[in-house]
Parts: C-alpha cells; structure tokens; sequence
C-alpha cells in the first residue's frame, strides 16, 4: 500500500552513496542543502504522524516498552524527552489545520510545529501570525512569540508563577575532569534580574580583555562576571554602590497593567528572558533597577530631530523593539549597536522609525561593506514593530538588482 515510501526511500539512498560533495559547485551544494532540508522536514511530518497514530493505538504496549514515548525514543534513537515532544505534537496539529498542511508541505521543522502547536492549542487565534514567524524569524524568535501567546491564554497567572516559584533550585556538581557545574531554576523576574546584575560587569570584563589584547568567548567573560558578582557582592541583601549599575528592563501592555492580568496578545514579559505575570511585573517597578515600556503608553514614536545623539526614553523604546540583531534569521542579543538606516550624513532622522539595532557582525556589513538594510514596513508598523519578516539584508546587488 505504501510501496512510494520503500521507492523514495531507495532513490534518496541510492543518491545519496553516489553523492560526490567535492565536485559539487557552490550553487549547486547550496541548493541540494535546501532541498535535502526540505525532504528531511516532510519525513519528519511523516514519522511523527505515524507515531501519534503508534500512540494511540496501542501498539507500543507488545514491544515492552513503558510508554509511547519510550518507545519512539528507543525505536527512532532519541531522548525520551524528544520523543514527548514528538507525540504531543501529532496530537495537538490534527487541531490546527492550517499548521498541519505546513507541516506536512516541508515548511516547517519539527521544532517549529511543535512550539506552534503548544503555543495554538492555547490561543488557536494566534496560528496564522505563528505561522508567519516560523517562515521569517529565527527559531528563537519564533519561541519568544509562542511563549507570550501561551502566558496570555493561560488562565491563573498567579497559579503558574506559584508553581515556578515552589520549583526554584540551585544545583551544584562536578564533572569527571573537576570542573565545578551549576543549574538553576528561577522565576523570570528573578533570572531577569540576575542577567541584568550579569550584564554591565560582564561587559566591563570584555572591556578590559580588549585592552589586554585577550579574546575569549562571550560566555567564559559571562562566567567571569558570576565570580566577580560572588566576590564583590554584599552578603547583607543591600545593593553595593560600586560597580556598573543593573537595569532590568520590563515591557508590558498599558491595558494589561491597568487590568491586572493579560488577555490573549498582550504582553508582560522581562527582555530576553521571557513573560512575566502582570503582579510581578507591578512588583518590580517599585525597585529602582527597573527600566520599564509600557506599550501604547508614552509616544516615543513621536519624537525625532537631526543629530546622532538619541535621547534617553528613545534609546529605552528601541531597546525593547530591537532586542535582537534585525537582520533575519540574527538571534544576537549582545553586543548590538544603534544604527540609523537613512544616515545622518543623508539627512536621516533620529526617529523611532529610522533607527534598528545591530550586531557587531551586521553592523560592520553594514557600515564598511556596502550592504544594505532595507524594510517595507509602513512607517506606523516599522515604529511599533508589528510587522513580521520585513527587514532585508544584503548586498547592494541582492536587493536591488543589477
């Protein structure tokens, strides 16, 4: 009956053995890239549809095995955790019709159908804008969106900081060669203000490795700050007076924070960390190391003038619109730099609409090569950042043509 999977199964195979990489061209590799990407997304549609239907039949149960998805991990050699992931989104895409003929064209990951599928059995509204940044985000920005659209549509959001709160841990252990671990659970308002003490020092380490001529990852600088933030820090709960100062930057809907609790599309969340309820969102403004946006508040959009320098309210309203490199597919969060994408020199102005942030990478792309950055976002949109996948990135040639 489905003797095509056997044949497409052979032909893949048989090409595959016959595949000769270093005679390939750079336009044809990069194509065979694309299009063995695309196979390998429809197959995994295939088999996670045909492990919701294992599931739910039955049939893992003859097999020995404790559960479906003990079965699945041991029969396609994936973690147990994986294989969850698996089958809870077999199970929630046959709900969401638009999802699962994506899922099953190729055009989307099994990550992505299953952050959609999780995030669109709460909100099923929010499939089709879901959908759309699947094709244009990153993976990370893709997550970001699902995790509001989940903490909007979830019912007690007293219930669920609980129940993250009764969780908290710090654990400690050591790898076989000595090296000292930890892992933490926290809620958002507290890791959020964690990264924000992390951040400034963190970013004078890597001054001064500068300085030295040292270059080292982003992460082992990150590892120095922790240490640095141990042994520096007060034992005693006050905030010490020396050092860079931390900044938490909270962003959350005026509607919301008059309400007191999020309606579907709405947000309450911590920059780069992730939603946060509406109380503790009220909670954390009564400290002084909160920068907070309340969206549809104050018009910042509003404000422009000649000149580089970018005031402080704008520089705080770009810095929660462009929390990640603009350029698409960029999940870069740190360093980034202000750009302007009409320069100054071309009498662009400084304005919530001509100004994006980007990474140091893009930046210098940007600046010295030639690229351009171009979006075709109404002005409205571009200011309060409600398109999707606008933003283009490339050489002159690429966007313009010859």
């Amino acid at each position: 009956m489905f003797e095509w999977v056997s044949e497409a199964e052979a032909v893949i195979a048989k090409g595959v053995d016959a595949l000769e990489p270093e005679v390939l061209d750079s336009e044809t590799a990069t194509q065979l890239v694309e299009r063995f990407d695309r196979i390998e997304r429809m197959a995994a549609a295939g088999k996670a549809l045909c492990a919701g239907r294992v599931a739910h039949s039955g049939a893992w149960r003859k097999h020995g095995d404790r559960s479906a998805a003990h079965w699945v991990a041991r029969t396609t050699k994936s973690s147990v955790g994986q294989a969850v992931g698996m089958l809870e989104t077999a199970c929630q895409v046959a709900q969401l019709s638009s999802t699962a003929e994506a899922f099953r064209a190729g055009k989307l990951t099994q990550s992505q159908a299953q952050e959609i599928t999780s995030a669109a059995s709460s909100d099923p509204s929010a499939e089709k804008e879901l959908l759309e940044s699947a094709e244009n985000d990153s993976v990370s920005g893709l997550k970001e969106r699902c995790a509001r659209v989940r903490a909007a549509a979830l019912g007690s959001e007293a219930e669920r900081h609980e129940s993250i709160r009764r969780r908290r841990r710090l654990r400690k252990w050591r790898d076989p060669d000595g090296a000292f671990r930890l892992e933490a659970l926290l809620t958002p308002e507290s890791g959020g203000m964690l990264l924000a003490a992390l951040k400034p020092l963190t970013e004078q380490i890597v001054k001064e490795a500068k300085n030295q001529g040292r270059n080292e990852p982003l992460e082992a600088y990150a590892a120095d700050a922790l240490v640095t933030l141990a042994v520096h820090g007060n034992c005693d709960g006050q905030s010490s007076s020396s050092g860079p100062k931390a900044m938490v930057q909270v962003l959350i809907d005026h509607s919301a924070l008059m309400r007191g609790h999020l309606v579907p599309g709405e947000r309450s969340e911590i920059a780069g960390v992730g939603p946060i309820t509406v109380a503790s969102a009220k909670a954390l403004m009564s400290d002084s190391i909160l920068s907070a946006v309340v969206l549809n508040g104050v018009d910042v959009t509003a404000v422009s003038h000649f000149g580089r320098t970018i005031p402080a309210h704008l520089r705080t309203a770009l810095i929660a619109r462009d929390q990640t490199c603009v350029v698409p597919g960029c999940d870069v969060r740190w360093p980034l730099e202000i750009d302007h994408i009409v320069g100054v020199a071309d009498k662009g102005l400084t304005r919530l609409a001509n100004l994006c942030r980007l990474c140091l990478w893009h930046h210098y792309l940007k600046t010295s090569r030639g690229y351009l950055l171009e979006t075709s976002d109404p002005l409205e949109d571009r200011e309060n950042r409600k398109g999707v996948g606008t933003w283009r990135f490339g050489p002159p040639a690429t966007l313009r043509g010859p």
